[in-house]
């Protein structure tokens, strides 16, 4: 069943929707006698995509879920009552086992980010674990194992990070850091707009967890224009597609 959750997400995505609809509108115009409606729907189509593909679409899709999240110790200063946690949690991202490239350029975009932004915070607390968190889905090797290599390069003694290798979903992977973990508070490091979900999930298993959030998509108006402000970007697409997936996310785990 999550094969086939993980295959048909896609589906609902900005760009597969728009193509969806041109498709059938080139049909409709091409072969059969409708051809007002196959106006209609490449019309429909093409403004669809060209809407969901302009950033004032993927910041208001994305803020509401990156609303009121702020960055774990952003100057380096780090408060008392933290100083004292024991693990650093980063959730999985992504990633590929390719054996001819190092393990930094393995990861995706948002593994990457959530990986530096983990060691980051392992070195303002060094005497923390590093867990590095993560399955395999569609590749060969567990992304958890993946970015403990990947961290091991950048500098972290290997001795310092754990990787967890279980869980193809957030739920999944949370239930495996529950066993790790136990009862003790924990920085939950993953990518901002992911982060409702997967705390959601750390509390459906009673986790004492501190959200650490990274890789902010929405942008803010800083007053000057630029042309990602006026025209459509593979850039902007790409980021209403990130909030689809989590929107995607939060019905399928309210659907459970």
């Amino acid at each position: 069943m999550l094969y086939l959750e993980k295959f048909l997400a896609p589906l609902f995505f900005p760009l597969s929707v728009a193509l969806l609809g041109l498709g059938a509108g080139v049909e409709l115009l091409w072969f059969s006698p409708w051809q007002r409606a196959g106006k209609v729907i490449v019309t429909v189509a093409m403004g669809f995509l060209a809407l969901a593909g302009h950033s004032w679409t993927a910041n208001a899709l994305l803020r509401p879920l990156e609303d009121g999240q702020a960055v774990f110790a952003p100057t380096g200063f780090v408060p008392a009552e933290r100083q004292t946690i024991r693990w650093i949690v980063v959730l999985g991202g992504g990633a590929t086992a390719t054996a001819d490239l190092p393990p930094t350029q393995c990861l995706s975009t948002a593994s990457l980010q959530r990986l530096v932004e983990g060691i980051r915070r392992h070195r303002l607390l060094p005497a923390a674990q590093l867990v590095t968190s993560g399955g395999a889905v569609f590749s060969a090797r567990p992304t958890g194992e993946i970015r403990r290599d990947a961290a091991c390069d950048l500098g972290v003694p290997p001795e310092r990070v754990i990787a967890q290798p279980a869980g193809r979903n957030t739920v999944e992977e949370i239930a495996a850091v529950a066993s790790l973990v136990r009862a003790e508070p924990f920085l939950l490091v993953t990518s901002a707009t992911h982060r409702p979900r997967a705390l959601a999930a750390c509390q459906a298993q009673g986790l004492l967890a501190l959200p650490a959030p990274t890789d902010f998509q929405a942008t803010d108006d800083d007053g000057v224009w630029t042309p990602g402000d006026v025209y459509p970007s593979a850039a902007a697409l790409h980021q209403s597609e990130r909030a689809t997936y989590e929107y995607l996310g939060r019905l399928r785990a309210w659907m459970r």
